[in-house]
């Protein structure tokens, strides 16, 4: 992936930035470790350190089917807050996953994960000529879903009992959005 981080990938909610090795610091790790902010992700499963999750970030930044982006807010003072990633992106159908993570608790709340997807949206439209975006969250995580709606997506079908969340089984809402009126 060899785009440059421009003026159109912020506005007074966010900036995004190309996330870097360089950018994985104590504070994100934790986000990684918290049971409050990784309830509703995958990576709950594993233990993480700065070794690891440099490893990861640079893992995303080698691979061409993946955009990894930080997420600063200038009202919290451009600190880095989270995180979302555009892959895998498919080429030939021209279609790509989201994946978002609000990892700092002070910024929850404040609009940040639709701000954050709305720029991705646009980044993947104008930039990568994407003609589809796919997202999934857990049905109980009503924040997340409520982000991508806001942000334009909508609900293209549910996997009842797909996970298990606190051993009990949670539906997986699957969720679209179409990028251009011929897609």
């Amino acid at each position: 992936m060899f785009l440059e981080a421009t003026d159109r990938w912020r506005d007074e909610k966010i900036a995004l930035f190309l996330l870097e090795p360089d950018h994985v610091g104590d504070a994100y790790v934790n986000w990684l470790n918290d049971a409050r902010v990784n309830r509703f992700l995958e990576s709950r499963f594993a233990q993480h350190d700065l070794v690891s999750t440099k490893r990861f970030v640079e893992l995303c930044r080698q691979d061409e089917n993946t955009l990894m982006l930080g997420i600063r807010a200038p009202s919290l003072a451009m600190r880095h807050v989270g995180n979302i990633k555009l892959g895998p992106i498919d080429h030939r159908h021209r279609t790509a996953d989201i994946g978002i993570l609000i990892g700092e608790p002070s910024a929850w709340g404040r609009g940040l994960a639709r701000a954050a997807i709305e720029r991705i949206v646009d980044i993947a439209r104008t930039e990568l000529g994407l003609r589809k975006l796919t997202a999934g969250c857990y049905a109980s995580n009503a924040g997340s879903a409520r982000a991508f709606e806001a942000a334009g997506f909508v609900i293209e079908g549910r996997r009842p009992a797909q996970f298990l969340l606190d051993d009990q089984p949670e539906d997986l809402i699957q969720m679209g959005h179409l990028l251009n009126a011929s897609a």
